[in-house]
């Protein structure tokens, strides 16, 4: 049984319900958390899934838009106020089985819930503290839920902590060095350089080719490129045909 329940309405918190349980999957576990689209496989019975779920997990978190007082079904009717609508139907069932019930506001501005503004059944909702969860501060605010989840939820552990902190340190030891550097580096990013003293010949320290020559006595030549039409050279007395003439 997940400890997690992901409640939402479809057309109102959707996006937000399923940033975060993807975040909290990541964080916890696949299976330590449910979200209905993710969770029920074709062929289940979905509404057994959704009760069982939402009346065996720990925590029910309960998104909540600017849409969801004020959705209606095609008669005009508030979805709240239907006795058949899962969303309502869900957070029932976590109250009567005692599960921890935690409104997640959706949006910078959206105000808590007020008692007067809900269904009867649903008005001890306007009394549970909630998180908040706004697309413009997602780190921090996927950061208070996971840490807060951690603390309500025995056993509840964020993996990806445990990972960090598994990971080896790194030492090296250097002894009886006359000249040079040593270095020692560890989740190195951004630009690094590297520092030449002095050099003592060629030096090639950027892209491409590198063409290096020594030339010496009479006649030594190098040509590299394109050459084009006839090379000419002459060393030392004048040339066959300069004699001639």
């Amino acid at each position: 049984m997940a400890d997690i329940f992901v409640n939402y309405r479809n057309g109102d918190s959707h996006d937000a319900a399923v940033a975060v349980e993807r975040e909290l999957s990541q964080r916890f576990g696949d299976d330590k958390v449910f979200r209905a689209s993710k969770s029920i496989l074709p062929g289940d019975d979905f509404r057994g899934a959704l009760t069982r779920a939402s009346s065996g997990a720990r925590v029910l978190l309960v998104f909540i838009g600017d849409r969801w007082l004020s959705m209606r079904d095609e008669a005009g009717k508030v979805m709240l106020d239907r006795e058949d609508d899962w969303t309502r139907t869900e957070i029932l069932n976590a109250f009567e089985s005692g599960v921890r019930v935690i409104p997640v506001l959706c949006g910078r501005t959206l105000s808590r819930l007020s008692a007067a503004d809900l269904p009867r059944a649903l008005r001890p909702l306007a009394d549970c503290q909630s998180f908040r969860y706004d697309t413009g501060n997602v780190e921090n605010d996927l950061e208070k839920i996971v840490r807060g989840l951690v603390e309500l939820v025995p056993g509840l552990e964020d993996r990806t902590a445990q990972r960090e902190a598994e990971r080896p340190e790194v030492s090296n030891s250097a002894n009886n060095i006359s000249a040079g550097q040593v270095l020692q580096a560890h989740d190195i990013g951004e630009n690094n350089s590297t520092s030449i003293g002095t050099v003592n010949g060629n030096l090639h320290s950027g892209s491409g080719s590198q063409y290096n020559t020594t030339s010496h006595g009479d006649g030594a030549n190098h040509v590299n490129g394109s050459v084009h039409g006839g090379l000419n050279q002459n060393f030392g007395g004048a040339s066959e045909g300069e004699r001639e003439n």
